[in-house]
C-alpha cells in the first residue's frame, strides 16, 4: 500500500513538472518571438546633413572590387519616418540619383527589411542589420544591410549569402565622412 502511495505521488509530481516546464518553454518562446528589435527615426538624426566618401562594389564579370567618389546628403521629409538620400557622383554624373528610406510605423522594419539587430559599437557608433530573402546574381539569396551610424561617419553594407551556401559575399559598400 505504502508503495503504491509512493507510485502516484511520483507520477502526480512528474506530470506536475513536465506541465509546468511545457508552460515555461511556451512562455520564453513566446516571449522571444514577440520581442523584436526596433529603431526610429531618431536613431537617423546623426546622418542629417552633407557626406563625401566612396562606393566599392564587386564586379560580377571577374570579381574584381571598384570604388569610385560619391557625395551623400540626407534629409527627413518632415516628421516623418522618410529620408531623402541624395547621390552624386562626380565622375559619373549620369548615376546620380534619390531614394526615400522609410522605417515603419512600429520600427521593426527598414524599407520593408526586417531589423535584426541594433547595437551600440564600442567607437559609440549605431549599427542597424538588416534580413530578407531576395535574389543575387539570379539566384535566390539572404540579402543583408548594414548601416553604421555616427556623428562623422556613415557606412552601408550589402551581403549576400545564396541558398544551401555558408559563406556571406560583399557586394557593395558605402563609406563616407561628414562634410
Amino acid at each position: 500500500m505504502v508503495v503504491q502511495f509512493s507510485l502516484n505521488y511520483q507520477r502526480q509530481s512528474m506530470k506536475k513538472m513536465i506541465f509546468f516546464g511545457v508552460v515555461f518553454f511556451s512562455l520564453l518562446i513566446s516571449y522571444n518571438s514577440s520581442a523584436q528589435t526596433t529603431i526610429s527615426s531618431a536613431d537617423f538624426k546623426p546622418l542629417f546633413g552633407s557626406w563625401s566618401g566612396t562606393l566599392t562594389y564587386i564586379n560580377y564579370s571577374d570579381g574584381t572590387p571598384f570604388s569610385m567618389p560619391v557625395g551623400l546628403s540626407i534629409v527627413q521629409t518632415e516628421e516623418t519616418n522618410n529620408f531623402t538620400f541624395y547621390f552624386s557622383f562626380p565622375d559619373e554624373p549620369q548615376a546620380n540619383s534619390e531614394e526615400i528610406v522609410s522605417i515603419s510605423g512600429d520600427g521593426t522594419l527598414l524599407n520593408g527589411e526586417p531589423v535584426i539587430s541594433k547595437r551600440l559599437l564600442e567607437d559609440g557608433n549605431l549599427e542597424v542589420v538588416t534580413e530578407s530573402m531576395g535574389r543575387d546574381a539570379n539566384k535566390p539569396a539572404t540579402i543583408r544591410h548594414t548601416y553604421i551610424i555616427g556623428g562623422d561617419v556613415f557606412v552601408t553594407r550589402e551581403d549576400v549569402q545564396f541558398v544551401g551556401q555558408e559563406e556571406w559575399l560583399n557586394r557593395n559598400e558605402f563609406n563616407f565622412k561628414k562634410d
